[in-house]
């Protein structure tokens, strides 16, 4: 099918964004420049008959053109922190401008710079409430509190719940993508746009204005005009196991062990099952203490078994407790 040529344009503006601004420093350095200039001008030769018309031109043209920039600035707000790193794992950058840092833990994340990751993964908060967690070769622009661009990559978002995580809409070739209360993903490749439901819905805005809903278990691939629906898919497996290694450690100590149980569970988008009604009132009053600190899943599980007896094992997306199936 062929695309609007006006639309794709107007994508490509939007996704692009805004131009980095020069520095006060490079600015200040600009106008020494011209001004030097002028003056070597004005002093090089004596004033000739008709010169001083030119000469009295080229001051007027360095003033106007220094006016203009500024006219231009005076709306131009300076950027504002829009989230933070809470997450690196293999190593990751923050680019702004010409600007290019390593990421680290606890580093501002102003509007307008890009999350970037080549062969590491990186996770950043908004409002700590918000999770965005970037694969490996992702790019991802802050836009504002409320607005991120997805450049390039795969990108999974945790709200937390419905309600707690505020309002996000994420930019792509495809259109714009809004969350309810959820954990999904956004993949984009090319030309191609891929979302993918764990939990909640999404809604994504075309530029026909009509809004498609991704529900939990619906997956939709979007290529230009042409869209891909799936549908029944799981909650767990490879495709979603690269986010759960972004996750932040739980704090295990005093915690109920019901209380992680349930994280586990939401991280990895297992179902969790007691054996009985015992076992799970039991599981609200035994605390756990220590840490797991860097520690896989897999061996949180296993330690966590060891140290309150109680059995836990894994079996095709479901964490039996107690007797397995």
């Amino acid at each position: 099918m062929s695309t609007d040529p006006d639309r794709s344009i107007e994508t490509l503006i939007r996704l692009a964004g805004e131009r980095e601004l020069p520095s006060d420093e490079a600015t200040a350095r600009a106008r020494d420049a011209a001004e030097a200039s002028w003056r070597r001008m004005l002093a090089s030769k004596p004033a000739r008959p008709g010169s001083r018309i030119p000469l009295a031109l080229a001051a007027a043209l360095a003033l106007v053109a220094l006016g203009w920039y500024a006219w231009m600035q005076r709306d131009a707000a300076p950027p504002v922190v829009v989230a933070r790193v809470a997450a690196v794992d293999g190593g990751a950058r923050i680019r702004r401008g010409r600007a290019n840092q390593i990421a680290r833990l606890q580093d501002e994340v102003t509007s307008g710079a890009i999350l970037q990751t080549a062969d590491g993964r990186a996770a950043a908060t908004i409002a700590d409430a918000l999770s965005l967690r970037l694969d490996n070769n992702t790019r991802l622009r802050f836009d504002g509190r409320d607005r991120v661009t997805l450049l390039e990559g795969a990108l999974y978002v945790d709200s937390g719940g419905l309600g707690l995580g505020p309002p996000l809409t994420i930019n792509t070739p495809a259109g714009e993508v809004r969350h309810i209360g959820t954990q999904f993903q956004v993949r984009v490749s090319g030309d191609i746009t891929s979302i993918r439901v764990r939990e909640g819905r999404v809604a994504l805005r075309r530029g026909d204005a009509i809004a498609r809903t991704v529900t939990a278990g619906d997956a939709l691939e979007v290529r230009g005009t042409d869209e891909r629906w799936q549908h029944g898919l799981a909650s767990f497996g490879p495709g979603w196991e690269w986010s759960a290694a972004l996750a932040p450690t739980l704090a295990i100590e005093d915690r109920p062990l019901a209380e992680f149980l349930a994280w586990m569970a939401r991280e990895h988008g297992w179902q969790l099952h007691f054996s009985n009604e015992s076992l799970q009132k039991r599981a609200q009053e035994i605390h756990l203490h220590g840490s797991l600190e860097g520690l896989d899943a897999a061996a949180m599980l296993e330690r966590v078994a060891l140290v309150t007896g109680v059995p836990l094992a894994l079996d095709e997306g479901v964490l039996w407790v107690g007797a397995s199936r």
